[in-house]
C-alpha cells in the first residue's frame, strides 16, 4: 500500500510517527490517542507546520516506509515482526534501537540538547543506583524537542522524554517521577508482556484483555517509580502532585466526560495507591523537592 496515501489518511500532527502501544506512556490521554490510529505504514514528514498548529504535508516523492506491528488497533512497534515470542536481551536491545531510528527520522534533533540529555540521564543513573536491581540492558534517556508532554519506555532500555515536560512540572520531584516511572517499566521488562500478547493475538477489550492488563502494568510502574524516588532521595509526593495535575488536564481535555477505556489507572484515583504507599514509608528527612539545576533548565526550556 502506498505510504503517502496512508499518511494522508491517518496522520495529522507534529510527528508522523505514531507512539507505540508498547511504549509505556506516562500520560493516559496520550495512550488513548495513540491506539486510535488506523494506518499500516508510516513515512517521514517533509513539511511541518509552525507554532501549535502542525500539519504533515504529503510529499510527491516516495519516502522510506516502516512496517507497523499491531495488536488490533494498538501499535506495538516498527520493523520487529520477526522478533521471536521470547526475545533475548540482545534482541530486545536491537528492537529498541530500531524504534529510536524511526523516532530520529521524525525528529532529527533527537538528543541534540546535550545539557538536558545529560541532566535526565544523571537522574536516571541515581534512580538505578538506588534500585539495587541490575536491568537486563543499559538504559538511556533520549530527549525529544517534539512539543508534547509525555515520556515513553520502549524495548531494550530506551526511554524518550520530551523537553516540554519542563512546562508540565513545577519542581524536580515531579520531573523525576516521570523518569522513575519509565525506568520501572524497563526494570519490569514490561515490553515482553505486550509482545507475547501480540504473538498470541490476545483480545484488547473486556475482562482480562490487553487494556485491563495494561492498567495493572502501569499501576505497578507507578509504585516502583515512587519507591525508586524515595530510595534515591527525592520526595515521592511529586508523583502524587503530577497525577492530580494530569487528572485536571484530562478533565479539561475530555470536556468533563468520564475517563474510560484507558490503558492507565483511572485518572481521578491514580494518585491514591501512591499516597497510601508514602504513608507507610519510614520518615526520611531531606527528601528533594527541587534543585537549582532544574530551575535553571526550566527557565531555559
Amino acid at each position: 500500500m502506498n505510504c503517502a496515501a496512508n499518511h494522508a489518511r491517518g496522520r495529522v500532527g507534529f510527528s508522523s510517527r505514531a507512539p507505540l502501544a508498547s511504549r509505556f506512556c506516562f500520560d493516559s490521554q496520550r495512550r488513548r490517542r495513540m491506539t486510535s490510529s488506523l494506518t499500516t505504514k508510516r513515512r517521514r514528514p517533509l513539511v511541518i507546520g509552525i507554532l501549535l498548529l502542525f500539519a504533515i504535508a504529503a510529499a510527491p516523492q516516495p519516502a522510506w516506509c516502516h512496517d507497523e506491528v499491531r495488536l488490533g488497533r494498538m501499535l506495538i512497534g516498527y520493523d520487529i515482526a520477526d522478533l521471536p515470542a521470547d526475545p533475548t536481551p540482545q534482541q530486545q536491545i536491537e528492537a529498541g534501537r530500531k524504534q529510536i531510528d524511526v523516532a530520529r527520522e521524525d525528529d532529527p534533533g533527537l538528543d541534540s540538547n546535550a545539557e538536558v540529555h545529560d541532566y535526565f540521564n544523571e537522574i536516571a543513573s541515581r534512580l538505578l543506583a538506588a534500585s539495587g536491581q541490575k536491568p537486563l540492558f543499559p538504559l538511556e534517556v533520549h530527549v525529544s524537542s517534539v512539543p508534547i508532554n509525555n515520556a515513553e519506555a520502549i524495548p531494550g532500555g530506551q526511554i524518550i522524554l520530551y523537553e516540554r515536560m519542563f512546562d508540565t512540572t513545577d519542581d524536580e520531584s515531579q520531573l523525576v517521577s516521570v523518569i522513575a516511572h519509565e525506568i520501572a517499566h524497563e526494570l519490569h521488562n514490561d515490553f515482553i508482556s505486550f509482545w507475547q500478547d501480540y504473538k498470541e493475538n490476545k483480545d484488547i477489550d473486556g475482562p482480562g484483555g490487553v487494556l485491563a492488563e495494561s492498567v495493572k502494568v502501569e499501576g505497578a510502574a507507578d509504585e516502583t517509580g515512587a519507591r525508586l524516588m524515595y530510595a534515591a532521595g527525592w520526595d515521592p509526593n511529586g508523583m502524587v502532585e503530577l497525577f492530580k495535575r494530569f487528572h485536571k488536564f484530562g478533565v479539561m481535555a475530555r470536556r468533563g466526560r468520564p475517563d474510560y477505556r484507558s490503558s492507565h489507572p483511572e485518572e481521578a484515583k491514580r494518585s491514591e495507591p501512591i499516597e497510601a504507599l508514602i504513608g507507610k514509608l519510614p520518615r526520611k528527612d531531606g527528601l528533594i523537592k527541587t534543585s537549582p539545576r532544574f530551575d535553571e533548565l526550566k527557565q531555559k526550556y
